[in-house]
């Protein structure tokens, strides 16, 4: 019996041929994009790519940017056709992949691939998205990661060179992103209709009738990065355990037992590094005996009000705003508790604050099983790709 060494697990019916391996400047031409001068730059005009907008397994067509050249400019600036395989190559967004949707120009920081007719642009999308982490493991960087053209051409891939079973590939992963891309899309349109219920509601207002500090007194903590415990059974909070929308990051666990956050705190970021999107936001404590606090954020221990309600109220635009401008600092951002804890607010009835906190309440866990499900399509995708390629 022959063993055949070169294919993958998972495969349709009908096609048992190995697969044979080329390297990627085999599959077609590889060109690379150029940067404009800054004189060619306008606001209005031809659309030029750069790398920040790929995003990898969400958005697989690239239609346009905000990057716009001049009549002039485009003229001088490399196109490439539609349907090309774009592959950044330098910085943070390096290895990222998308196809073109329209002819367009991109610059140095994107290699593009342009397919031979015996190969499929889908195919080969899916089959470079595959096998590039591989590859960029084996590559030993400076400071700034950045692959060449030559290096890229050297990287090799496994491929059928059966147009079929590269169609049927092709085809069906991308009806799998398109249920990723719409999975996507609805996530982000129930932020959106949260945000105007949100709007609705808090309003701003001529007259605050309250501050903070009616329904709210400040805590806060040392260090606990000394506790992280891998497999722990409680969740640090501090510097980056919470997002700019008021999510709960659990990416700090410890079985530490002391400075126990108690259900219905809500728990500030005071200290952000860059754009300090995330400081004055809070975020609601659903548990107790699950928490614990640490540096770098506020514990507001609240009475005499509905903590859900103040939790969306504070994070609502017109608060945070508010908030936002007692920011000082520069390298490193902060608010101060007592910035915190006057600030005026205008607060609703107690009936009026329950139903609000409940509907609010009801569209994140609607966001929160969306997400679930994409983080579900999105590891299914990934596991389906690892048995159909070498």
């Amino acid at each position: 019996m022959v063993i055949k060494m070169n294919v993958p697990k998972l495969r349709f019916k009908g096609f048992t041929e190995e697969w044979q391996n080329y390297k990627i400047k085999d599959l077609g031409k590889i060109i690379t994009g150029t940067t404009p001068p800054t004189s060619d730059k306008e606001n209005y005009g031809e659309s030029y790519l750069w790398a920040s907008p790929i995003d990898m397994g969400i958005n697989k067509y690239i239609n346009n940017t905000k990057n716009k050249l001049s009549e002039k400019g485009f003229q001088k600036i490399r196109k490439i056709p539609a349907n090309s395989v774009l592959i950044t190559c330098i910085g943070s967004t390096i290895g990222k992949t998308a196809i073109s949707k329209y002819e367009m120009s991109t610059n140095q920081q994107i290699n593009s691939l342009i397919c031979n007719k015996q190969f499929n642009y889908e195919y080969c999308y899916y089959c470079i998205n595959f096998n590039f982490p591989k590859f960029l493991s084996k590559i030993s960087f400076q400071a700034v990661p950045i692959i060449s053209k030559s290096e890229f051409e050297k990287l090799t891939l496994a491929v059928t060179k059966n147009m079929y079973e590269q169609e049927k590939i092709g085809n069906m992963l991308s009806l799998l992103d398109k249920k990723i891309e719409l999975q996507s899309k609805k996530i982000e349109a129930l932020k959106l209709y949260k945000l105007c219920i949100s709007n609705i509601y808090f309003k701003e207002q001529d007259e605050k009738n309250y501050k903070i500090s009616d329904f709210c007194y400040i805590i806060t903590s040392s260090s606990k990065n000394n506790y992280i415990e891998f497999g722990g059974k409680k969740f640090i909070m501090d510097m980056g355990t919470v997002d700019s929308d008021g999510n709960i990051i659990y990416s700090k666990p410890t079985n530490y037992d002391k400075d126990i956050i108690s259900k219905g705190d809500l728990i500030m970021p005071k200290d952000d590094i860059g754009g300090g999107l995330i400081i004055g936001k809070t975020a609601y404590i659903d548990a107790e005996n699950k928490y614990i606090l640490g540096d770098h954020v506020f514990c507001l221990k609240c009475k005499n009000i509905n903590s859900l309600y103040l939790h969306y109220l504070i994070n609502s635009i017109y608060v945070n705003k508010l908030l936002r401008k007692k920011v000082t600092g520069s390298a490193q951002l902060g608010i101060n508790s007592k910035n915190v804890l006057n600030q005026e607010i205008f607060v609703h009835e107690k009936v009026e604050q329950n139903k609000i906190a409940d509907t609010l309440l009801l569209i994140d866990n609607n966001i929160l099983l969306n997400k679930k499900n994409l983080e579900k399509l999105i590891f299914f995708k990934k596991g389906l790709m690892q048995k159909m390629f070498v």
